[in-house]
């Protein structure tokens, strides 16, 4: 969804770091850090998932 947009360049590489980095976390984090991490990033996942689902031409707020 994301590379197939209509989004800047900039924003699409946002957009899949703010993806990426909660998953690689809780998969091949160390088990602290995904303890630690783990709301963090499933709230994180979420919001970048809201964002991804906005309109494409619309711009996007990174304010929580």
């Amino acid at each position: 969804m994301v590379v197939l947009s209509e989004r800047q360049e900039a924003t699409k590489a946002e957009l899949l770091i703010a993806l990426t980095l909660p998953v690689q976390r809780q998969f091949f984090g160390w088990p602290w850090a995904r303890a630690r991490q783990a709301i963090v990033d499933g709230q994180s996942f979420a919001q970048t998932i809201a964002r991804i689902n906005t309109d494409p031409t619309a711009p996007c707020s990174t304010a929580p």
